[in-house]
């Protein structure tokens, strides 16, 4: 072998060494990504889920984590729980999946995702209550206050985002700020907490504006957040914060304080509510594959579920759903043997997965989800729950 050749072996043989002796020493992770995994998800059945015998729920609260999937309530579960203590999980009446797809390929965003939970209508990237072809759907929100519901939203995110918007408005992209919240101002909803972001940037009126648009609707309550200082009682309430102010249980307000103030006022209104409350903490920490404030956002849903499990236990005619719009970042939970039983994180990726997403429910008419297995089955089961007839002996099976 000419000496050029024996040089060239040795020196590829040092690398690949020192290759995997970093990987070993450091917990390097090579990975080689593949394109031929063919998307193939086969032919869909329409799933026919009845119930002719549900009990109809008096009162709706949907609770959607964004970007939270199975990973990030494994870590939940193992990490976050008290002794001589029942799970928060573990109190759920049904406990499922769904794929969270948009109508096109494996992945989706929140816009796709939280409009077809909501209207039961699968649609593209981006789409906000409306269809593939850009026709409006009617939202949930709409449909709610027709059948005389009380209408609220609680995030933790900027009041146009996705999820929210979805509930009430029609647009092609959330970055649409001003017609969002020109349209969220001309709905019907009777409540409205969240952030304010980005004000005066692109889309998103300065903050007069923005405020000036949610006065033509809501009485805006002041930081106190004193309910009992509302002058005029029949009319809508808001309250808005600073961009991030709302986080984790640090946070002053915190995501557990305003649902209960949500679930404070929707219970004074003489009709029955639905309460969309969202916590975007898991995106945007998993976004930046940041480790410590998924376990602060992981903390603050948790608080939230129980302080909600506690209203739906002591009310007995509240329907609670939970579930994601989809995963972020490719979480894993994992544990090496000189570790063991201590747990570390990695992540796969700083964007959405295709990963299916935990569902559950708990209260009157949980066991009509038991058989969801696309996000748009939500959102046909809950125009079911909404547009039902509560004062007919004999309600209609769902179909």
């Amino acid at each position: 072998m000419k000496a050029w050749k024996k040089t060239s072996l040795l020196t590829t043989l040092i690398i690949l060494v020192i290759l995997f002796s970093l990987k070993s020493i450091f917990k390097i992770s090579i990975d080689i990504p593949s394109s031929e995994i063919e998307f193939s998800p086969g032919t869909e059945i329409q799933n026919s889920i009845s119930s002719s015998s549900a009990v109809l729920p008096e009162n709706i609260i949907f609770f959607v984590a964004d970007g939270f999937g199975f990973s990030h309530l494994s870590l939940a579960m193992m990490t976050l729980q008290s002794e001589n203590k029942t799970s928060v999980w573990n109190a759920f009446d049904i406990k499922g999946w769904h794929d969270a797809r948009s109508v096109y390929g494996p992945l989706t965003d929140s816009e796709a995702s939280a409009t077809a939970m909501f209207t039961g209508t699968s649609t593209n990237f981006g789409h906000i209550g409306i269809d593939i072809n850009g026709d409006k759907l009617e939202s949930l929100c709409a449909i709610a206050s027709e059948n005389q519901f009380s209408t609220g939203i609680v995030t933790d995110s900027y009041i146009w985002d996705g999820t929210p918007a979805a509930f009430a408005t029609h647009t092609t992209n959330e970055d649409n700020a001003r017609d969002i919240l020109q349209q969220l101002a001309a709905s019907q909803l009777d409540l409205l907490i969240g952030e304010l972001e980005d004000l005066g940037e692109d889309e998103v009126p300065e903050e007069d504006e923005t405020l000036e648009i949610l006065r033509t609707r809501f009485q805006l309550l002041d930081q106190s957040l004193s309910i009992k200082s509302i002058q005029d009682k029949t009319k809508p309430i808001a309250a808005v914060f600073d961009e991030d102010q709302v986080q984790n249980l640090d946070s002053s307000p915190n995501l557990p304080q305003l649902t209960d103030i949500a679930l404070q006022h929707l219970s004074q209104l003489e009709s029955p509510f639905f309460l969309l409350v969202e916590c975007e903490e898991m995106d945007a920490a998993s976004h930046e594959n940041n480790s410590k404030r998924v376990f602060k956002g992981l903390k603050s849903i948790e608080k939230t579920i129980a302080g909600i499990q506690q209203f739906v236990e002591q009310d007995e005619k509240t329907l609670f759903i939970f579930t994601s719009d989809h995963e972020t970042g490719g979480l894993a939970a994992i544990s090496d043997f000189d570790e063991y039983p201590n747990l570390r994180l990695k992540w796969a990726t700083e964007d959405h997965t295709a990963e299916v997403v935990p569902l559950f429910a708990k209260g009157p008419g949980a066991e009509l989800f038991s058989e969801v297995t696309r996000n748009r089955d939500i959102g046909v089961i809950i125009k079911y729950l909404v547009q039902a007839e509560r004062d007919s002996e004999e309600q209609e099976p769902f179909q």
